[in-house]
């Protein structure tokens, strides 16, 4: 076993030495295809010249023994007739035509075999490249194509993405990392803050015939204000942890219907306190998946809360799911039959902070719709913004994992 072992440590030694040592202009592909397919045009006149020789040879062979036969037979005078052309010239062209044809097939076979081999291996890198960028363009980093060693473009390219996926794999870290830290640092003094003006609050209603309205009107915006921080932070704490994945480890199944009859037996209440009407549209059949149940009623409340916020008065809101048997995910929409947003806008909603109407103090963080997008992403799911003619729709699609 240790004999084993060591050779298979020098064999590993040896073939990292050798690429290592190879020189630039050989680690081409272009330089590679080209050698080999010089030196599969020699083998393979090598082999054709080598399988033509042997097979006249072998044919020749047993003309050989005919005459000898026939010359024996002479001898002896049991054959009188004497042959003038003993070989025959289309014989040999027969036998020739023979031994090439023989050759072409078996040199065919060896030259497609290795081209097929070739192929495979370099489709097997392109193929793990592309599902390395695929999986990062998801938001896994983690990612690798695991190659070692630099002897043709493609394993160059390779060890490139390798390298841009740690390095930006690092950036992100120390990013949320550092979001992360400012986030907590400031959620503590703000919260001192907020407590003290709820103590300063309390001692002015106390005292308030000697106060001025003023003063309790920019206390009560402090107070205001200071919830609205809290809430902020919260929000991009949840988010950040959303984001790192750390949730999965909850992960159970559960049935999407369950998620959306939760969400509905409470905001149908809420959009009637609104004027508005929500209505809601499950199948009978179960929609199971695996998820975090908190986590999705959350989302679908803060697309409804979203629908019931920038809606008018007497809108319609829409509630539904679903399953694709095709692609195999499960969907749920919230749709309205509102305003709408513009086009331009359709990406940058989901963008922290970002408001599309800037002007309008209805107490919105512009954090719904990026934890609505980082919880799709938790499930290994995509989250989209349509025309629901008129109005707004967002589709959420989670795949059954």
């Amino acid at each position: 076993m240790k004999a084993r072992v060591t050779d298979l440590f020098h064999r590993h030694f040896s073939k990292r030495k050798l690429l290592t040592l190879l020189p630039t202009w050989m680690k081409s592909s272009a330089t590679q295809q080209g050698l080999m397919f010089g030196g599969v045009s020699i083998i393979s006149l090598v082999l054709m010249a080598t399988v033509t020789f042997l097979y006249v040879e072998h044919e020749l062979k047993d003309q050989n023994r005919e005459i000898v036969k026939e010359s024996q037979q002479l001898a002896t005078g049991h054959h009188k007739k004497v042959d003038d052309d003993p070989i025959e010239d289309d014989e040999i062209l027969a036998v020739l035509a023979s031994g090439f044809v023989l050759a072409g097939v078996l040199v065919s076979i060896f030259t497609v075999a290795l081209v097929i081999a070739m192929s495979r291996i370099s489709q097997k890198r392109i193929n793990r490249i592309e599902s390395v960028l695929n999986a990062a363009a998801e938001g896994d980093l983690s990612a690798r194509t695991d190659v070692k060693y630099t002897h043709n473009d493609l394993a160059r390219i390779s060890v490139s993405v390798d390298d841009m996926l740690s390095r930006l794999e690092g950036s992100v870290a120390a990013m949320s990392d550092i979001s992360a830290n400012i986030a907590h640092e400031l959620k503590t003094p703000i919260t001192r803050l907020r407590h003290n003006l709820l103590t300063l609050r309390e001692e002015a209603d106390r005292v308030e015939p000697n106060l001025d309205d003023a003063f309790i009107e920019e206390l009560d915006k402090a107070l205001e204000d200071s919830q609205r921080l809290a809430s902020i932070f919260d929000a991009l704490l949840r988010i950040s942890q959303i984001e790192s994945g750390a949730r999965r480890s909850r992960f159970m199944a559960l049935d999407l219907n369950d998620v959306i009859e939760t969400v509905a037996e409470i905001y149908v209440d809420v959009a009637e306190d609104a004027e508005m009407t929500l209505t809601v549209d499950k199948p009978d059949s179960p929609l199971m998946i695996q998820g975090d149940r908190e986590l999705l009623i959350q989302q679908v409340a803060n697309l409804i809360e979203n629908a019931l916020r920038y809606c008018p008065a007497g809108s319609y809101i829409q509630l539904r799911c679903g399953e694709n048997l095709e692609s195999g995910n499960v969907w749920l929409e919230v749709s309205d039959n509102g305003s709408g947003i513009a086009d331009e806008e359709k990406e940058r909603v989901f963008e922290r902070l970002y408001r599309v109407d800037k002007s309008r103090t209805d107490g919105g963080l512009g954090l719904g719709l990026s934890l609505a997008k980082a919880v799709a992403g938790l499930h290994y799911g995509n989250i989209e913004l349509f025309d629901a003619e008129p109005g707004l729709g967002v589709r959420v699609a989670i795949p059954v994992r």
